[in-house]
Protein backbone atom coordinates (compact mmCIF):
# COMPACT_ATOMS: atom_id res chain seq x y z
CA UNK A 1 0.00 0.00 0.00
CA UNK A 2 1.28 3.43 -0.94
CA UNK A 3 1.44 5.82 1.99
CA UNK A 4 0.49 9.39 1.20
CA UNK A 5 1.31 12.52 3.11
CA UNK A 6 -0.16 16.02 2.99
CA UNK A 7 2.37 18.88 3.02
CA UNK A 8 1.93 22.61 2.77
CA UNK A 9 4.01 24.49 0.25
CA UNK A 10 3.47 28.16 -0.48
CA UNK A 11 0.13 28.19 1.35
CA UNK A 12 -1.19 25.27 -0.74
CA UNK A 13 -1.78 21.79 0.64
CA UNK A 14 -0.59 19.03 -1.66
CA UNK A 15 -0.64 15.24 -1.32
CA UNK A 16 2.57 13.34 -2.06
CA UNK A 17 3.61 9.70 -2.00
CA UNK A 18 5.85 9.06 0.98
CA UNK A 19 9.36 7.83 0.06
CA UNK A 20 8.62 8.00 -3.69
CA UNK A 21 11.94 9.69 -4.51
CA UNK A 22 13.87 7.25 -2.32
CA UNK A 23 12.23 4.33 -4.12
CA UNK A 24 12.85 5.85 -7.55
CA UNK A 25 16.55 6.49 -6.79
CA UNK A 26 16.88 3.08 -5.06
CA UNK A 27 18.26 4.37 -1.77
CA UNK A 28 17.41 2.94 1.66
CA UNK A 29 14.54 4.41 3.67
CA UNK A 30 17.11 5.64 6.22
CA UNK A 31 18.92 7.79 3.61
CA UNK A 32 18.67 11.54 4.23
CA UNK A 33 18.79 13.73 1.12
CA UNK A 34 20.62 17.03 1.35
CA UNK A 35 20.56 20.10 -0.86
CA UNK A 36 24.11 19.46 -2.16
CA UNK A 37 22.96 15.94 -3.20
CA UNK A 38 19.96 17.21 -5.15
CA UNK A 39 21.23 20.48 -6.64
CA UNK A 40 23.29 18.82 -9.45
CA UNK A 41 20.29 16.62 -10.32
CA UNK A 42 18.14 19.70 -10.95
CA UNK A 43 20.48 20.61 -13.84
CA UNK A 44 20.04 17.24 -15.61
CA UNK A 45 17.68 17.51 -18.60
CA UNK A 46 14.73 15.13 -18.98
CA UNK A 47 15.84 12.15 -21.06
CA UNK A 48 19.52 12.37 -20.11
CA UNK A 49 21.32 9.78 -17.99
CA UNK A 50 22.99 10.60 -14.69
CA UNK A 51 24.70 8.80 -11.81
CA UNK A 52 23.54 8.96 -8.20
CA UNK A 53 25.45 7.08 -5.50
CA UNK A 54 27.14 4.90 -8.10
CA UNK A 55 23.94 3.86 -9.89
CA UNK A 56 22.93 5.09 -13.34
CA UNK A 57 19.44 6.50 -13.95
CA UNK A 58 17.55 8.19 -16.76
CA UNK A 59 15.91 11.48 -15.81
CA UNK A 60 12.16 11.33 -16.31
CA UNK A 61 9.67 14.15 -16.02
CA UNK A 62 8.24 12.56 -12.85
CA UNK A 63 11.67 12.12 -11.27
CA UNK A 64 12.57 15.73 -12.11
CA UNK A 65 9.39 17.02 -10.44
CA UNK A 66 10.00 14.85 -7.34
CA UNK A 67 13.58 16.12 -7.03
CA UNK A 68 12.35 19.71 -7.43
CA UNK A 69 9.67 19.18 -4.79
CA UNK A 70 12.15 17.63 -2.35
CA UNK A 71 14.57 20.51 -2.90
CA UNK A 72 11.82 23.08 -2.28
CA UNK A 73 10.54 21.30 0.82
CA UNK A 74 14.04 21.34 2.32
CA UNK A 75 14.04 25.12 2.25
CA UNK A 76 10.88 25.57 4.28
CA UNK A 77 10.73 25.89 8.04
CA UNK A 78 8.57 23.59 10.13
Amino acid sequence: MVKKEVVELGGEKITIKKDALRNQLKVPKSYKFSKPDLKPLLKVEVGNKFKFLGKEFKMTKLMKSRINLAFNLMGRKK
